[in-house]
Protein backbone atom coordinates (compact mmCIF):
# COMPACT_ATOMS: atom_id res chain seq x y z
CA UNK A 1 0.00 0.00 0.00
CA UNK A 2 0.91 3.85 -0.71
CA UNK A 3 0.22 6.80 0.81
CA UNK A 4 -0.62 9.85 -1.80
CA UNK A 5 0.28 13.28 -0.45
CA UNK A 6 -3.37 15.64 -1.07
CA UNK A 7 -4.32 19.35 -0.23
CA UNK A 8 -0.71 20.19 0.52
CA UNK A 9 0.24 23.97 0.50
CA UNK A 10 2.34 24.62 -2.23
CA UNK A 11 2.81 28.41 -1.84
CA UNK A 12 5.34 30.27 0.70
CA UNK A 13 3.39 31.91 3.04
CA UNK A 14 4.39 32.44 6.43
CA UNK A 15 3.48 29.50 8.62
CA UNK A 16 0.42 30.82 10.84
CA UNK A 17 1.54 30.62 14.97
CA UNK A 18 -1.14 28.24 15.69
CA UNK A 19 0.99 25.80 13.45
CA UNK A 20 3.51 26.45 15.52
CA UNK A 21 1.70 26.42 18.56
CA UNK A 22 0.35 23.05 17.63
CA UNK A 23 4.32 21.74 16.68
CA UNK A 24 5.33 23.14 20.25
CA UNK A 25 2.74 21.33 21.92
CA UNK A 26 3.19 18.05 19.64
CA UNK A 27 7.10 18.18 21.23
CA UNK A 28 6.51 19.60 24.35
CA UNK A 29 3.03 18.82 25.95
CA UNK A 30 2.04 15.47 24.48
CA UNK A 31 2.41 12.34 26.69
CA UNK A 32 4.33 10.44 24.15
CA UNK A 33 6.41 13.27 22.98
CA UNK A 34 9.84 11.38 24.10
CA UNK A 35 9.37 8.96 21.30
CA UNK A 36 8.73 11.59 18.34
CA UNK A 37 12.13 11.95 16.81
CA UNK A 38 10.78 13.79 13.67
CA UNK A 39 8.35 16.66 12.50
CA UNK A 40 6.81 16.69 8.81
CA UNK A 41 4.87 20.18 7.88
CA UNK A 42 2.06 19.49 5.70
CA UNK A 43 2.59 16.28 4.50
CA UNK A 44 0.21 13.68 5.92
CA UNK A 45 -1.20 16.93 7.63
CA UNK A 46 -0.73 20.22 9.17
CA UNK A 47 1.88 18.77 11.52
CA UNK A 48 2.83 15.45 12.32
CA UNK A 49 5.44 13.57 14.71
CA UNK A 50 7.02 10.91 13.46
CA UNK A 51 9.28 7.66 16.00
CA UNK A 52 12.36 6.79 15.45
CA UNK A 53 11.59 3.96 13.65
CA UNK A 54 9.10 5.34 11.29
CA UNK A 55 6.29 2.60 12.62
CA UNK A 56 4.15 5.65 14.09
CA UNK A 57 2.48 8.71 13.19
CA UNK A 58 0.99 11.52 15.43
CA UNK A 59 -1.50 13.70 13.45
CA UNK A 60 -2.86 16.89 14.25
CA UNK A 61 -5.33 19.20 11.97
CA UNK A 62 -5.02 22.68 13.57
CA UNK A 63 -8.02 25.13 12.77
CA UNK A 64 -7.24 28.22 14.47
CA UNK A 65 -10.96 29.83 14.01
CA UNK A 66 -13.16 31.26 16.57
CA UNK A 67 -16.44 29.78 17.87
CA UNK A 68 -16.24 26.69 15.61
CA UNK A 69 -19.58 25.31 15.34
CA UNK A 70 -20.05 21.26 15.39
CA UNK A 71 -21.02 21.02 11.89
CA UNK A 72 -17.89 22.76 10.85
CA UNK A 73 -15.85 20.66 13.55
CA UNK A 74 -17.14 17.97 11.08
CA UNK A 75 -16.30 18.53 8.83
CA UNK A 76 -12.21 19.79 9.83
CA UNK A 77 -12.30 16.18 10.73
CA UNK A 78 -11.70 14.50 7.14
CA UNK A 79 -8.43 14.74 7.29
CA UNK A 80 -7.70 12.88 10.51
CA UNK A 81 -10.52 10.25 9.54
CA UNK A 82 -8.68 9.82 5.84
CA UNK A 83 -5.31 8.93 7.50
CA UNK A 84 -7.14 7.08 9.93
CA UNK A 85 -8.07 4.80 7.10
CA UNK A 86 -4.42 4.32 6.00
CA UNK A 87 -2.69 1.32 5.95
CA UNK A 88 0.26 3.76 7.36
CA UNK A 89 0.19 3.54 11.45
CA UNK A 90 -1.47 6.77 12.52
CA UNK A 91 -0.89 6.77 16.42
CA UNK A 92 -2.71 9.77 17.87
CA UNK A 93 -5.33 11.76 14.98
CA UNK A 94 -5.89 15.08 17.27
CA UNK A 95 -7.46 17.95 16.55
CA UNK A 96 -5.74 20.95 17.96
CA UNK A 97 -8.45 23.96 18.09
CA UNK A 98 -8.79 27.42 20.09
CA UNK A 99 -11.24 26.95 23.16
CA UNK A 100 -14.27 25.31 22.40
CA UNK A 101 -17.81 26.92 23.67
CA UNK A 102 -18.43 25.21 27.13
CA UNK A 103 -21.97 24.10 26.49
CA UNK A 104 -20.22 21.64 23.69
CA UNK A 105 -18.54 20.10 26.61
CA UNK A 106 -19.65 17.68 29.50
CA UNK A 107 -16.02 18.77 31.83
CA UNK A 108 -15.70 22.24 30.94
CA UNK A 109 -12.14 22.43 32.65
CA UNK A 110 -11.06 20.01 30.06
CA UNK A 111 -8.05 20.84 27.45
CA UNK A 112 -7.35 17.55 26.00
CA UNK A 113 -10.30 15.34 25.72
CA UNK A 114 -11.97 12.92 23.43
CA UNK A 115 -15.43 13.15 22.04
CA UNK A 116 -16.55 11.16 25.04
CA UNK A 117 -16.60 14.75 27.03
CA UNK A 118 -19.09 16.23 24.27
CA UNK A 119 -22.34 16.44 24.90
CA UNK A 120 -24.66 14.14 22.70
CA UNK A 121 -26.38 16.85 20.77
CA UNK A 122 -22.95 18.58 19.60
CA UNK A 123 -21.43 15.17 19.19
CA UNK A 124 -24.47 14.22 16.88
CA UNK A 125 -23.75 17.44 14.73
CA UNK A 126 -20.32 16.78 14.62
CA UNK A 127 -20.67 13.01 13.35
CA UNK A 128 -23.13 14.65 10.72
CA UNK A 129 -20.71 17.51 9.44
CA UNK A 130 -17.87 14.24 8.77
CA UNK A 131 -20.05 12.09 7.26
CA UNK A 132 -21.39 14.90 4.75
CA UNK A 133 -17.77 15.42 4.38
CA UNK A 134 -17.00 12.18 3.42
CA UNK A 135 -19.90 12.00 1.40
CA UNK A 136 -18.75 14.65 -0.66
CA UNK A 137 -15.40 13.64 -1.39
CA UNK A 138 -15.47 9.77 -1.45
CA UNK A 139 -19.08 9.73 -2.77
CA UNK A 140 -21.37 7.19 -1.61
CA UNK A 141 -20.22 3.91 -3.30
CA UNK A 142 -18.83 2.83 0.38
CA UNK A 143 -19.91 2.65 3.37
CA UNK A 144 -18.31 4.51 6.10
CA UNK A 145 -20.29 4.20 8.88
CA UNK A 146 -18.50 1.52 11.35
CA UNK A 147 -15.11 3.31 9.91
CA UNK A 148 -16.85 6.85 11.10
CA UNK A 149 -17.86 5.66 14.29
CA UNK A 150 -14.54 4.10 14.71
CA UNK A 151 -12.61 7.26 14.37
CA UNK A 152 -14.69 9.25 16.22
CA UNK A 153 -14.02 7.34 19.56
CA UNK A 154 -10.48 7.46 18.76
CA UNK A 155 -9.62 11.12 18.32
CA UNK A 156 -8.13 13.98 20.18
CA UNK A 157 -9.75 17.16 20.74
CA UNK A 158 -6.31 19.78 22.48
CA UNK A 159 -7.77 23.26 22.75
CA UNK A 160 -4.83 26.30 22.67
CA UNK A 161 -4.60 27.66 25.82
CA UNK A 162 -1.02 29.41 25.80
CA UNK A 163 0.60 31.68 24.33
CA UNK A 164 4.04 31.77 22.37
CA UNK A 165 6.20 31.92 24.35
CA UNK A 166 4.58 29.62 27.05
CA UNK A 167 4.64 27.05 24.52
CA UNK A 168 8.88 27.69 23.32
CA UNK A 169 8.98 27.41 27.23
CA UNK A 170 7.69 23.55 27.60
CA UNK A 171 10.60 22.15 25.45
CA UNK A 172 13.50 24.44 27.42
CA UNK A 173 15.17 21.49 29.83
CA UNK A 174 16.20 24.41 32.24
CA UNK A 175 14.74 24.22 35.31
CA UNK A 176 14.14 27.70 35.95
CA UNK A 177 12.10 28.49 32.85
CA UNK A 178 12.28 32.48 33.60
CA UNK A 179 16.11 32.60 32.48
CA UNK A 180 15.18 34.69 29.36
CA UNK A 181 12.52 36.97 28.56
CA UNK A 182 9.45 36.21 27.26
CA UNK A 183 10.41 38.54 24.60
CA UNK A 184 13.48 36.57 23.90
CA UNK A 185 11.00 32.98 23.36
CA UNK A 186 8.59 35.08 21.54
CA UNK A 187 11.89 35.98 18.82
CA UNK A 188 13.10 32.09 18.99
CA UNK A 189 9.24 31.19 18.29
CA UNK A 190 8.88 33.66 15.43
CA UNK A 191 12.21 32.48 13.74
CA UNK A 192 10.76 28.47 14.49
CA UNK A 193 7.60 29.58 12.44
CA UNK A 194 9.37 30.90 9.45
CA UNK A 195 11.61 28.03 9.83
CA UNK A 196 8.71 25.91 9.65
CA UNK A 197 7.25 28.36 6.71
CA UNK A 198 10.46 27.53 4.86
CA UNK A 199 9.94 23.83 4.95
CA UNK A 200 6.60 24.11 3.24
CA UNK A 201 8.67 25.58 -0.26
CA UNK A 202 8.14 22.50 -2.72
CA UNK A 203 5.57 20.92 -4.46
CA UNK A 204 4.32 17.51 -3.43
CA UNK A 205 1.00 17.46 -4.14
CA UNK A 206 -0.08 13.66 -5.55
CA UNK A 207 3.39 12.20 -4.84
CA UNK A 208 3.34 9.01 -3.14
CA UNK A 209 5.07 7.14 -0.89
CA UNK A 210 5.37 3.19 0.15
CA UNK A 211 7.34 3.56 3.58
CA UNK A 212 6.49 6.04 6.35
CA UNK A 213 10.77 6.90 6.36
CA UNK A 214 10.45 7.80 2.34
CA UNK A 215 8.56 11.49 3.52
CA UNK A 216 12.58 12.33 4.69
CA UNK A 217 13.06 12.84 0.95
CA UNK A 218 10.78 15.30 0.36
CA UNK A 219 12.66 17.55 3.34
CA UNK A 220 9.38 19.28 4.48
CA UNK A 221 10.70 17.93 7.89
CA UNK A 222 12.83 18.67 11.05
CA UNK A 223 14.34 16.37 13.22
CA UNK A 224 13.82 17.10 17.21
CA UNK A 225 17.32 18.02 17.56
CA UNK A 226 17.29 20.33 15.35
CA UNK A 227 14.78 22.42 17.33
CA UNK A 228 16.80 21.80 20.83
CA UNK A 229 19.49 23.29 18.79
CA UNK A 230 17.76 26.48 17.58
CA UNK A 231 17.05 26.69 21.22
CA UNK A 232 20.34 26.50 22.71
CA UNK A 233 22.22 28.53 20.51
CA UNK A 234 19.97 31.16 21.05
CA UNK A 235 20.16 31.23 24.28
CA UNK A 236 23.91 31.20 24.47
CA UNK A 237 23.85 33.64 22.00
CA UNK A 238 26.18 31.99 19.50
CA UNK A 239 26.14 28.62 16.99
CA UNK A 240 28.01 26.79 19.03
CA UNK A 241 28.26 23.58 17.34
CA UNK A 242 29.32 25.51 14.39
CA UNK A 243 31.85 27.87 16.55
CA UNK A 244 35.21 28.11 14.44
CA UNK A 245 37.37 30.75 16.19
CA UNK A 246 38.91 30.78 19.89
CA UNK A 247 36.50 31.84 22.00
CA UNK A 248 38.09 35.05 23.53
CA UNK A 249 38.49 34.23 27.12
CA UNK A 250 39.34 30.83 26.23
CA UNK A 251 42.48 31.98 24.32
CA UNK A 252 44.09 32.99 28.09
CA UNK A 253 44.05 29.14 28.69
CA UNK A 254 45.35 28.38 25.50
CA UNK A 255 47.76 30.67 24.24
CA UNK A 256 50.57 29.04 25.41
CA UNK A 257 50.62 26.36 23.29
CA UNK A 258 52.09 25.40 19.77
CA UNK A 259 49.58 25.67 17.07
CA UNK A 260 48.67 22.50 16.43
CA UNK A 261 48.32 20.91 20.14
CA UNK A 262 45.63 24.85 20.42
CA UNK A 263 43.74 23.03 17.78
CA UNK A 264 43.32 19.92 18.73
CA UNK A 265 42.16 21.04 22.07
CA UNK A 266 39.13 23.46 20.63
CA UNK A 267 38.58 20.28 17.78
CA UNK A 268 38.04 17.89 21.17
CA UNK A 269 36.32 20.18 23.32
CA UNK A 270 33.88 21.18 20.24
CA UNK A 271 33.57 17.23 19.58
CA UNK A 272 32.84 16.62 23.02
CA UNK A 273 29.84 19.29 23.25
CA UNK A 274 28.38 17.79 20.45
CA UNK A 275 28.49 14.36 22.07
CA UNK A 276 26.94 15.67 24.90
CA UNK A 277 24.14 17.42 23.34
CA UNK A 278 23.20 15.22 20.71
CA UNK A 279 23.01 12.10 23.22
CA UNK A 280 19.92 11.47 24.63
CA UNK A 281 21.46 10.39 27.97
CA UNK A 282 23.49 13.11 28.03
CA UNK A 283 21.04 15.75 26.65
CA UNK A 284 20.30 16.82 30.03
CA UNK A 285 23.34 17.25 31.76
CA UNK A 286 24.44 19.89 29.03
CA UNK A 287 21.52 21.63 29.59
CA UNK A 288 21.85 21.58 32.79
CA UNK A 289 25.76 22.88 32.96
CA UNK A 290 24.49 25.54 30.43
CA UNK A 291 21.98 26.96 33.35
CA UNK A 292 24.48 26.65 35.56
CA UNK A 293 26.93 28.81 33.66
CA UNK A 294 24.59 31.42 32.69
CA UNK A 295 22.93 31.75 36.15
CA UNK A 296 26.42 32.65 37.54
CA UNK A 297 26.97 34.86 34.72
CA UNK A 298 23.83 37.16 35.43
CA UNK A 299 24.65 37.50 38.78
CA UNK A 300 28.51 38.10 38.53
CA UNK A 301 30.61 40.75 36.01
CA UNK A 302 33.48 38.06 36.36
CA UNK A 303 35.50 36.96 32.93
CA UNK A 304 38.38 34.66 34.23
CA UNK A 305 37.60 31.12 32.89
CA UNK A 306 39.11 29.35 36.13
CA UNK A 307 37.61 31.72 38.38
CA UNK A 308 34.17 31.16 37.01
CA UNK A 309 34.67 27.13 36.73
CA UNK A 310 35.94 27.04 40.21
CA UNK A 311 32.83 28.94 41.56
CA UNK A 312 30.81 26.90 39.86
CA UNK A 313 32.10 23.14 39.38
CA UNK A 314 34.61 22.92 42.33
CA UNK A 315 32.96 20.00 43.43
CA UNK A 316 31.36 18.67 40.35
CA UNK A 317 31.87 14.92 39.03
CA UNK A 318 31.42 14.46 35.61
CA UNK A 319 28.57 11.90 34.63
CA UNK A 320 30.31 11.75 31.02
CA UNK A 321 33.72 11.22 30.32
CA UNK A 322 33.72 14.04 27.21
CA UNK A 323 32.20 16.60 29.62
CA UNK A 324 36.12 17.32 31.34
CA UNK A 325 37.52 20.04 32.95
CA UNK A 326 38.88 21.73 29.92
CA UNK A 327 35.27 21.49 27.72
CA UNK A 328 33.51 23.05 30.41
CA UNK A 329 35.87 26.07 30.48
CA UNK A 330 35.72 26.31 26.69
CA UNK A 331 31.90 26.18 27.08
CA UNK A 332 31.72 28.95 29.94
CA UNK A 333 33.99 31.24 27.15
CA UNK A 334 31.55 30.45 24.81
CA UNK A 335 28.07 31.32 26.86
CA UNK A 336 30.84 34.44 28.24
CA UNK A 337 31.03 35.18 24.36
CA UNK A 338 27.24 34.95 23.16
CA UNK A 339 25.98 37.10 26.53
CA UNK A 340 28.41 40.04 25.96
Amino acid sequence: MSYTFKNTEINNEKASVFETKSLLYLIGKSPDKKHIEYITFDCFNDVSGIDKGFKNIWDIQSKNEANLSPKKIGKYLFTLFDNYLSSFNFKELIFFCPKLKDDYKRDKGLLSYNLSNIVISTFDRIKKGLEEEVKRVKGTTTDYSSKINSFLSQVLFVEDNYTEHEYLKFITKFKNKNLKTDDFYLTVFKELRDIQSSKKNSYIENESIKEIMDVINFRRHLKILDIDTLLICRIIGCEIFQYSSIPLYFFELVKKLDKEDMKDILLNCNSNLSRCFFNKISNKEFWKICESIINYLESNSVTDIDIIFTSIFSTYIPKYKYLDEITIKYLIALIIEGLE
